[in-house]
């Protein structure tokens, strides 16, 4: 769900919000401001001394206007606005002339459909601005706006801006591993509950693992990207806090591959379990047979009509050919269950 703030923006107003400041405070500003404070920023950086300012544009639903606002004032390459525009990214990083793009993903649990939902977030990453641009609601950035704005001391640079970002989307992987993990177990118990239905449910949720594994390992590689460039946002202080962010996305990328391993074999217990029932209807339907092909002879040798047959002439041999019938019928019972094929 949108926040109140973003409904109106994209109801009444711009899709974006922009925020100038420092340590002494934060304030609303506008784009040609934004502009002007980036190009100083990037020219304190060429001098190796720290920007002043910081800002942080945050576009929700862009539209063209958003899209020429980002090729046109703030500069950024046409090719990294087609894919804000487009979406549908992988998780990627790439670098530009003095500022970096971002893709990243939020995980969220759709608890009305009990399935996950993966929400793709773009970033400009300059020396001393971070915009953002956003097609759906990421609750993890409204926090860190709020945070920022509320308390601007904790983020000196936007360093700790970025790394505060990418370690909430990352923390937002956890309940959603802990939400296939229940689900795995669930399936686990349905395979040998409900053979039939067990497939199907875990084949779907082969499939969510996959593309949930898919945005992981990338993250995992952009962060590794992150650690062995040198990228002017990131002093040597924030390294080791960027390298426990990526040990958060191996840890998360290891505990899917075991779900993974998980469901591979329930998958075989599946199979063992679904070979094993229609051995026991083969066994049982052999038995059966069986036991209808004995009577079936026994009925035939008295059908036929030869006029030489003594017992066609016996007044017991109707009831001798019944309880012959049965004789066999409930030996052949007795026997195939001692097999534990009935």
């Amino acid at each position: 769900m949108e926040s109140k703030e973003e409904l109106e923006q994209s109801e009444h107003g711009p899709h974006y919000r922009v925020l100038i400041g420092g340590l002494d405070g934060v304030r609303p500003g506008t784009p040609e401001e934004a502009a002007s404070c980036m190009k100083r920023g990037a020219a304190a950086a060429s001098d190796g001394s720290a920007p002043e300012q910081m800002v942080w544009v945050d576009i929700v639903r862009p539209t063209e206007d958003d899209a020429t606002m980002l090729r046109d004032t703030f500069g950024f390459h046409p090719l990294a606005v087609e894919d804000c525009m487009h979406g549908e990214q992988s998780p990627k990083l790439e670098r530009y002339r003095g500022y970096f793009f971002l893709v990243l993903y939020a995980a969220r649990v759709n608890v009305d459909r009990n399935r996950p939902a993966f929400y793709e977030l773009h970033c400009f990453v300059g020396p001393n601005y971070l915009v953002s641009v956003r097609k759906e609601s990421v609750r993890e950035v409204r926090e860190l706006l709020a945070r920022w704005r509320g308390a601007p001391r904790p983020y000196p640079t936007i360093g700790h801006l970025a790394h505060s970002l990418i370690d909430t989307l990352v923390d937002s992987y956890f309940p959603m591993v802990d939400h296939f993990g229940a689900r795995v177990a669930a399936c686990e118990s349905e395979v040998y509950e409900k053979p039939q239905t067990g497939m199907q449910s875990i084949m779907g949720l082969r499939r969510e693992l996959l593309r949930f594994r898919g945005l992981v390992g990338p993250t995992r590689d952009v962060l590794g990207s992150l650690l062995r460039r040198d990228l002017p946002f990131i002093n040597p202080d924030l390294l080791p806090y960027f390298q426990d962010v990526r040990d958060h996305t191996v840890r998360v990328t290891e505990e899917i591959d075991m779900l993974r391993d998980l469901l591979s074999t329930a998958v075989e217990a599946q199979a063992t379990v679904t070979s094993n029932q229609l051995n026991q209807t083969l066994r049982m339907m052999t038995s059966w047979s069986i036991i209808l092909m004995s009577l079936t002879l026994i009925a035939g040798i008295y059908g036929m009509n030869f006029v030489h047959m003594p017992e066609l002439s016996w007044p017991y041999g109707y009831a001798l050919s019944l309880g012959l019938m049965v004789v066999v019928g409930g030996a052949l019972v007795l026997f195939f269950r001692g097999r534990r094929w009935l």
